[in-house]
C-alpha cells in the first residue's frame, strides 16, 4: 500500500488557518447576520490582517461557501449511516436519522444554526450561496422522503398524508428547533428537551398502530 506524502509545515499552518478563519466567520455570522459581518471584522476576531483572510478566500460569500460545503458533509455523512442500517425496520431507520441529526446539532449549535439562518436569507438568492443552501435542504428532504415511503410500503408507517408533506414537516420542525434553542442562548438540556419532543411528536405521526 502506498504511504501518503508527510505535510510539511507549511500545509499544516494552512489547514489551521484556514480552520480558525470558518470557525470564527461562523460564530459572527450566527450572532451579528451574515449583512452585518464584514472581512474585517473576521480577520480582526481570529487574529489575522485582512489582507491575510483575502489570501484563503476571495471574499465573504466564499467563506460561507466553504462552511456550507462542510456542513453538508457533515450532515449527510450521519444520514447514510442511517439509511445502511441493516434490516427492514424503517422505524429504526429514521429514528437513527433523527438521531444522527440532533447528535450533529448538539456537538456544533452554530453551524448548524448558520445552516437555518442561511435558508432563510439566502432561499431566494440567485448564486452560489442560494444554490448552496437549497441543494442541501432539497437533499435532506428528499432522503427523508425515501425513509417515509419506505416505512409506508411496509405497513409501519401511517399514510394520512404523503411522503412529501410528512418530510417538510419533519425539516420545518428542525428549522423551528434551532431558532427556539438559539433564542435560549444554545443551552444544553434545552436543546436536549427540544429533541425529545420534536422525536416524539414525528414518530407518534407517523407509526402505524
Amino acid at each position: 500500500m502506498q504511504r501518503s506524502k508527510p505535510r510539511n509545515k507549511k500545509e499544516i499552518s494552512r489547514e489551521k488557518s484556514l480552520a480558525l478563519i470558518k470557525e470564527t466567520a461562523t460564530r459572527l455570522f450566527v450572532e451579528q447576520g451574515f449583512n452585518n459581518c464584514h472581512v474585517e471584522g473576521i480577520a480582526r476576531a481570529s487574529g489575522f490582517t485582512k489582507g491575510a483572510v483575502y489570501h484563503y478566500f476571495s471574499s465573504k460569500d466564499a467563506i460561507l461557501e466553504a462552511i456550507l460545503e462542510e456542513i453538508e458533509v457533515s450532515i449527510f455523512e450521519s444520514t447514510e449511516k442511517a439509511t445502511s442500517l441493516p434490516g427492514d425496520n424503517s422505524t429504526a431507520r429514521l429514528v437513527a436519522f433523527l438521531n444522527g441529526q440532533a447528535s450533529y446539532a448538539m456537538r456544533n449549535p452554530a453551524q448548524f444554526s448558520l445552516l437555518v439562518f442561511s435558508s432563510l436569507n439566502f432561499a431566494n438568492s440567485e448564486g452560489v450561496i442560494g444554490d448552496k443552501v437549497r441543494a442541501i435542504f432539497e437533499r435532506l428532504q428528499g432522503e427523508l422522503e425515501n425513509l417515509i415511503e419506505e416505512g409506508q410500503e411496509r405497513g409501519e408507517f401511517t399514510k394520512t398524508l404523503g411522503t412529501v408533506d410528512f418530510a417538510r414537516v419533519i425539516v420545518g420542525c428542525y428549522v423551528g428547533n434551532v431558532v427556539e434553542w438559539q433564542r435560549s442562548g444554545f443551552v444544553p438540556e434545552i436543546g436536549r428537551s427540544l429533541v425529545r419532543g420534536v422525536r416524539y411528536m414525528i414518530l407518534s405521526a407517523l407509526v402505524s398502530d
